[in-house]
């Protein structure tokens, strides 16, 4: 038994040469999991406004899969400190057996020293040693030698083996509980590196569930100008929700709650045909003008009212208007509030009876000229500008 685990920890503390280092990088399960952490890395650095719905879903896809590969690393990790724990243990027990077994060998010499030194030598030894000094008389006194003292030789070859026994078990307990050690100190990294990976992922979530509910609110605010587009906008979401649904939330981020969630302004001017909020009127009167001046009449939809939010997250959403994520929702449905259409501070503009696209003139204009008058473009959704970019 002791052999074996002598065996074991050796082979299990054996030095990595840097041959061996070279095989392991060269691993191509090593390389799939750092290429795995590369990419999860670099999901977790994504753009959430910018990127596309498809981008979001690759970067969930590849979070989700980091953190199930770390799940288990820590798992295994773990398993294998609880193996060197009870390895090291083991090596104790058998360190603290020897010493026993030394200590009891130590009192029986002391005893028999003792019992010897009483005694005094045996009347047959005492005979051999006051005889003649004969060839067979010298051989008759060294066997009865041998016969007096063997005993207390036997017990020196024991209380020798004993020691040696005993200095390599608590060798071997010292390497076994450093490798424990080690192993404890790789479980605690695994789980940090593990818990910072959830904290990022549930970031990342958080701020792609926000980007969902804008998203649905701006497919509702399309409805009336464009159906099909609003349709392909929901249904896009909705496989995006699927995703955020599935992954880890983030604790403590507060959510707007009760009717304060309805931000509408209440102030409102109808500038053209789009009805904005009234403190931007004169802006969007003026990039109206210029836009037609250079041949672009455009025009769109601006304001949006709660109430038909409110209607629909009490149908979609179990009655919870305010407080349940649109993506657990059935289908997903943005809470009011989400969008800058609720509040008067973003317009849907078409042209030529259509929204406006990247590719055509009037996107053109918009980008060269709005921001001259305080409203900027989302990038993924060419026709919708805000006051912020929202």
């Amino acid at each position: 038994m002791v052999t074996v685990l002598i065996v074991t920890l050796l082979l299990g503390t054996t030095a990595v040469s840097p041959a061996q280092a070279a095989q392991k990088s060269a691993d191509p399960g090593a390389r799939r999991k750092e290429v795995q952490g590369q990419r999860a890395q670099k999901a977790a650095e994504v753009d959430v406004l910018k990127a596309s719905d498809t981008e979001l879903e690759q970067a969930l896809d590849a979070m989700q899969s980091n953190l199930r590969r770390q799940e288990a690393a820590a798992a295994s990790a773990a398993q294998a400190a609880s193996a060197a724990a009870a390895s090291a243990g083991q090596a104790r027990e058998a360190e603290r057996a020897t010493a026993a077994k030394l200590g009891r060998l130590r009192h029986t010499m002391r005893r028999e020293a003792v019992d010897a030194y009483v005694r005094g030598p045996s009347d047959d030894v005492l005979m051999a040693l006051n005889s003649s000094s004969s060839l067979p008389e010298m051989v008759t006194k060294q066997q009865l030698m041998r016969v007096a003292i063997g005993a207390g030789a036997d017990r020196v070859d024991q209380l020798r083996a004993a020691k040696e026994d005993l200095a390599i078990q608590r060798a071997v307990a010292d390497k076994a509980e450093q490798q424990a050690a080690a192993r404890r100190k790789e479980v605690d990294a695994r789980l940090g590196e593990l818990t910072r990976s959830q904290a990022k992922n549930e970031e990342v979530a958080s701020s792609v569930e926000e980007r969902l509910e804008r998203a649905l609110a701006e497919a509702d605010s399309l409805a009336t100008l464009d159906a099909q587009l609003a349709a392909d906008i929901a249904r896009r979401q909705a496989a995006l929700a699927a995703r955020v649904a599935s992954s880890p939330r983030a604790p403590g981020r507060a959510r707007p709650s009760g009717p304060s969630a309805r931000v509408g302004t209440g102030n409102l001017t109808t500038v053209r045909g789009i009805v904005v909020a009234s403190e931007i009127a004169g802006r969007v009167e003026s990039l109206l003008a210029a836009a037609q001046a250079d041949g672009f009449a455009l025009s769109g939809g601006g304001y949006r009212s709660s109430e038909g939010q409110i209607a629909a997250r009490r149908a979609n959403c179990g009655g919870d208007v305010y407080n349940k994520p649109a993506s657990q929702c059935r289908p997903p449905t943005a809470r009011p509030g989400q969008s800058m259409h609720e509040r008067g501070l973003a317009i849907d503009f078409t042209w030529n009876g259509r929204l406006i696209s990247s590719g055509n003139p009037a996107f053109q204009w918009l980008r060269g000229n709005a921001a001259r008058f305080g409203l900027y473009n989302l990038p993924r959704e060419p026709w919708h500008w805000s006051v912020n970019g929202n």
